[in-house]
């Protein structure tokens, strides 16, 4: 079981590159944006498998925090986004 989440592990963090990728050239701000909560959405499967292979309860608290600075960070860019007119940069 262990040897699957290590697994899941890499392929994540190689999924996460290709979406810092697309964070950085993406052709609007909206494709950044969702760019960046994709990233947001698997750091947090990442603390919760790290979370499970050392049996450590508190990563699932640090998760929680995470996902709520996520929201609210997007919540405010998008906001952002809306008050610029959705112009692409």
């Amino acid at each position: 079981m262990v040897k699957i989440l290590v697994f899941s592990i890499i392929f994540l963090s190689l999924t996460i590159m290709g979406c810092i990728y697309r964070a950085i050239k993406g052709p609007s701000s909206t494709d950044r944006l969702i760019a960046i909560n994709v990233i947001g959405t698997k750091t947090i499967i990442l603390i919760l498998m790290v979370s499970f292979i050392l049996h450590e309860t508190y990563f699932v608290d640090v998760a929680l925090v995470y996902a709520l600075i996520s929201f609210i960070a997007s919540v405010v860019i998008s906001n952002y986004i809306e008050s610029l007119g959705g112009k692409s940069r």
